[in-house]
């Protein structure tokens, strides 16, 4: 479908603005930043999924109303976030069926409008997805994305056998070597753990003996609360900074009493490392958020998701981390951050897609209450500055989290 999209931006002279909006798409982890997808004639499978990721806020306001070609950018996001889950219930596969039904018929309204032929078998293969589910597992046991590797690793072992009954012979061994394939890859993802941890410049847990879901990094020098203050004047964020977090620990940390005249001091960090549990899969998982002025050159501000008390799934983005040291050897993490809102506006092409307003002020909460990080993007054309699509196939957990799926 990329190339019925890319040939149509092309056509109506709409692939320079298309580029220039998928050029400022906001920055995320194992995310492949694409600045000009319409060149592109060739590449791997990869690339095509990061650019179904990152499509919809760049299309949405740029297409005309009620555009199929937005609705088939939307309904394939979701096809492929199901059908790469690595754990498959009975809900998620009605689920499935649900969205392709849906898909088949924005498909038709495609081939009407748009004379794109929906003969071939990638196409043919999706109304059998949820038969192949029940049959085979989760999806990766018929991924055709592992290339000709795998018939060169079969070549190879055949050739190690004495041409009889070389199926079992080559099973027995794949199986060996992919056992010791396995614990080498352990070993490496922990030194590679290991090596991340340095790289990031985590800091030790405020509190020692304790091991928290969360990490900083990168931390800079103390300051006073208000030399941080007078530091970003010109930031509406930052007002009366001192003020609002002697506020914030009366009423959240009351058991830690600071005296007007009692010091507290900052200690900035520029990324916090978040562990959480997936709701695909139930292991565990990994967020960086970035908080950083210029990271390679950039401002970066990431979002996350807070537990509230009205809003389990509230977000906001980040303004600043820091580790607060209070008198009396207390420390506590916390984060200053943007809320978002739900918004009433409606985009040109309406989906389903999550829809954000960030609001003015700030407020503080502490990184207990983090659950993950999530990704917005602005969405571009929109006459409203603040608005934002919530890029909830950013990952299956994701996905999830917005979708009540289970």
């Amino acid at each position: 479908m990329w190339p019925l999209i890319k040939q149509y931006l092309q056509n109506n002279r709409l692939a320079t603005e298309f580029n220039l909006r998928m050029s400022k798409f906001p920055r995320w982890r194992n995310l492949k930043h694409i600045h000009s997808p319409t060149t592109i004639e060739y590449s791997e499978g990869q690339t095509f999924v990061d650019i179904l990721k990152c499509a919809l806020p760049c299309l949405v306001q740029l297409l005309p109303a009620n555009s199929c070609l937005v609705l088939l950018v939307c309904v394939m996001q979701k096809i492929q976030i199901i059908l790469d889950l690595d754990v498959t219930t009975e809900k998620r596969l009605n689920y499935l069926r649900a969205v392709n039904s849906e898909y088949q018929k924005i498909c038709e309204e495609v081939d009407r409008k748009h004379q794109k032929s929906l003969d071939f078998l990638k196409q043919h293969m999706l109304g059998h997805a949820v038969d192949i589910f029940r049959a085979k597992g989760t999806s990766r046991n018929t991924n055709t994305r592992i290339g000709e590797g795998f018939q060169q690793e079969v070549s190879a072992l055949y050739k190690r056998t004495n041409g009889r009954n070389a199926e079992h012979q080559i099973a027995r061994k794949d199986e060996n070597e992919e056992t010791m394939a396995r614990l080498d890859m352990q070993v490496e993802m922990w030194r590679s753990s290991q090596d991340d941890d340095r790289d990031l410049k985590l800091i030790p847990s405020a509190n020692a003996g304790v091991n928290p879901p969360w990490k900083l990094g990168s931390a800079d020098a103390r300051v006073s609360s208000h030399r941080l203050e007078l530091e970003h004047s010109g930031k509406s964020q930052f007002c009366n900074f001192d003020k609002r977090l002697r506020e914030h620990l009366a009423v959240h940390h009351p058991s830690h009493i600071v005296r007007p005249e009692e010091r507290i001091e900052i200690e900035p960090c520029k990324l916090v490392r978040i562990d959480y549990q997936s709701t695909v899969n139930w292991k565990s998982a990994t967020d960086i958020l970035r908080c950083n002025p210029k990271f390679h050159g950039q401002p970066r501000y990431d979002s996350l998701i807070f537990s509230a008390q009205d809003d389990p799934l509230a977000m906001g983005q980040l303004e600043l981390i820091f580790r607060c040291h209070l008198p009396g050897r207390v420390s506590l993490d916390l984060a200053m951050i943007r809320t978002y809102c739900g918004s009433s506006w409606k985009p040109k092409t309406r989906t389903d897609c999550p829809l954000r307003e960030m609001n003015t002020g700030a407020m503080f909460i502490s990184l207990e209450h983090v659950v993950r990080g999530a990704l917005l993007c602005p969405i571009f054309g929109s006459p409203r500055e603040a608005v934002y699509y919530v890029i909830d196939c950013i990952d299956g957990d994701m996905f999830l989290r917005l979708n009540p799926i289970d």
